[in-house]
């Protein structure tokens, strides 16, 4: 059967690395294939991962919050050419002009705070929004918005702002009506440090060979770039939902999945180009999908979307490996699909 021959895919793989726990899961049309959790969501209480462990996706987020600003553009209160800064006035003012598909495709030319030194001082502290833009507030373009592409974790910061701004809710409560409660995502939330989580993953990370509980790691410096929780049975109902109207109109998952490419196309050099929110990526030799990994510190995921066959595959790690979920999920698509 299929699940045996990926959990013994997971089994070997989980010999020469060191992950504290993970979970895997592969889902054809919302129906699960795989489901299965190894390892520990806590090493000091041998609490095991489950399906319903809930793991920090960092930039899975985007996936999210690229969602909610096309289900923005469906309410008619927004478009993709609009300027940011007509919403958002306050913003220094070579902000303003940059459009909105510019910043879902990771074009604005806007430094990414994770590429600030000052930033990484700063992530042990709770930071207002404020503080932590005030960091790039000051720094030029880095190029003409549209000219290139170059990873952005500020420009998804302006975009959860934009939301609360034209919606008039916070992020987590817009996500929480228009996403996470329609689809029955019940264990997604906007992390809070402070809040008791049930079924909450500890972070890990390797030093010197051996696993390390994470450093504390500050939720509010990360905000619409990266700062949901999330449980890989909740996420392969979010997958489910890609090809129906429950999120977005047929119009806006067109659009959402168009590659964007950027004026020099340097993007494609590495082997993807950009859709809004949404990579397209085609491996040298291997099934091309589309999706987002994400990573901070003592956490790695991947969610990963094969959009003809209506598959999706969700790894989640609660130890600190950015590549390590994205090629675990990857394989175990690639051996469902060569069954099927």
């Amino acid at each position: 059967m299929i699940s045996q021959k990926i959990d013994a895919y997971v089994q070997n793989w989980l010999k020469d690395r060191k992950i504290a726990g993970l979970v895997l899961g592969v889902f054809d049309a919302g129906e699960p294939l795989f489901n299965q959790g190894y390892g520990f969501a806590n090493l000091e209480h041998q609490v095991p991962v489950t399906p319903d462990t809930v793991f920090s996706i960092a930039s899975i987020t985007k996936l999210f919050t690229g969602t909610a600003v096309f289900q923005l553009i469906d309410q008619g209160k927004l478009n993709l050419s609009d300027p940011i800064g007509i919403y958002l006035p306050d913003l220094p003012p070579a902000w303003q002009p940059i459009q909105i598909h510019h910043i879902l495709a990771h074009q604005s030319g806007i430094k990414s705070y994770t590429e600030v030194p000052a930033y990484w001082e700063m992530t042990r502290q709770d930071k207002s929004y404020a503080e932590v833009l005030a960091l790039m507030a000051d720094l030029p373009l880095q190029f003409a918005p549209g000219e290139r592409y170059t990873y952005d974790n500020t420009g998804y910061y302006l975009l959860g702002l934009l939301i609360e701004a034209v919606s008039s809710q916070t992020y987590g409560d817009f996500l929480q009506q228009h996403i996470f409660a329609p689809l029955g995502m019940r264990h997604t939330r906007v992390n809070d440090p402070s809040a008791v989580v049930p079924g909450r993953a500890s972070g890990y990370t390797v030093q010197d060979g051996d696993l390390h509980n994470a450093e504390f790691y500050s939720a509010s410096n990360t905000f619409s770039a990266g700062v949901l929780l999330s449980t890989v049975n909740d996420l392969g109902r979010f997958g489910a939902a890609l090809h129906t109207d429950q999120l977005l109109s047929a119009a806006s998952r067109q659009q959402m999945w168009t590659p964007h490419l950027s004026q020099a196309q340097n993007e494609l050099k590495m082997h993807f180009s950009v859709g809004f929110s949404w990579f397209f990526v085609s491996p040298p030799g291997k099934r091309p999908f589309i999706g987002h990994n994400g990573g901070m510190v003592g956490f790695a995921s991947a969610f990963i979307h094969f959009a003809d066959e209506q598959v999706t595959a969700v790894a989640l790690y609660n130890t600190d490996n950015i590549a390590e979920p994205h090629m675990l999920a990857h394989e175990a698509v690639e051996l469902y699909l060569t069954e099927k």
